[in-house]
């Protein structure tokens, strides 16, 4: 019996992750850790991914009052990260992955 290599993905995703919108790419979505020096902005949305595998989608929102969804995630494919929540669910491609950036792209890629 073959045993599957470990899902790095599944090492380096939990966390919070900030919305590098000025980052963002090629229809690929940027985002950073926690902590990290973001410039200033009206807001800013994230996701935070527990090990558990629930999440909270955090939006910004109006006012920069920020609101948050919550449901589960998990890895596919080894380069999918699938969500779901109230407002269904969704496929992200995972285009990089480093401690200190994670760029998201359209799942159908």
């Amino acid at each position: 019996m073959t045993q599957e290599p470990p899902d790095p993905a599944g090492d380096l995703l939990p966390g919070a992750w900030g919305h590098s919108f000025e980052e963002d790419h090629d229809g690929v979505a940027v985002y950073r850790p926690a902590g990290f020096a973001f410039p200033r902005a009206r807001g800013r949305d994230g996701l935070e991914l527990h090990p558990d595998g629930t999440f909270l989608d955090v939006d910004a929102g109006p006012g920069d009052a920020g609101r948050a969804r919550s449901g589960s995630w998990e890895t596919a494919e080894r380069d999918r990260l699938r969500l779901r929540g109230p407002a269904g669910e969704r496929t992200l491609r995972i285009v990089h992955l480093s401690p200190e950036r994670l760029e998201l792209g359209p799942g159908d890629a």
